[in-house]
């Protein structure tokens, strides 16, 4: 199955960072592996055996996991947002 393009994929992680489905900081770890099956945390769409898969750390919430194209899109948007966004104590990083 085709992810959707780069456009919609900004724009849904944009969204999802704004609300906090996708983290607003990028954990300190990473592991990166084949695809486990389960869905990608930005495009929803499961992530084959035959595709890398990133998974990132939690605090004990979802683990965030995305295909590699996914992921390159979060982080970029996530940059994007970071600094447009002024940094507030009582906004939670994910949910």
């Amino acid at each position: 199955m085709a992810l959707p393009d780069e456009t919609a994929l900004r724009l849904l992680a944009k969204r999802k960072i704004e609300t906090g489905t996708l983290p607003r900081e990028a954990p300190e770890s990473a592991f990166a592996g084949k695809g486990s099956g389960l869905s990608c945390s930005l495009c929803e769409q499961p992530i084959a055996a035959s595709e890398y898969e990133f998974e990132y750390a939690s605090d004990g919430g979802e683990v965030p996991r995305f295909h590699l194209r996914c992921q390159e899109i979060w982080r970029l948007v996530l940059t994007e947002w970071q600094t447009r966004t002024p940094a507030r104590a009582d906004r939670p990083r994910y949910s």
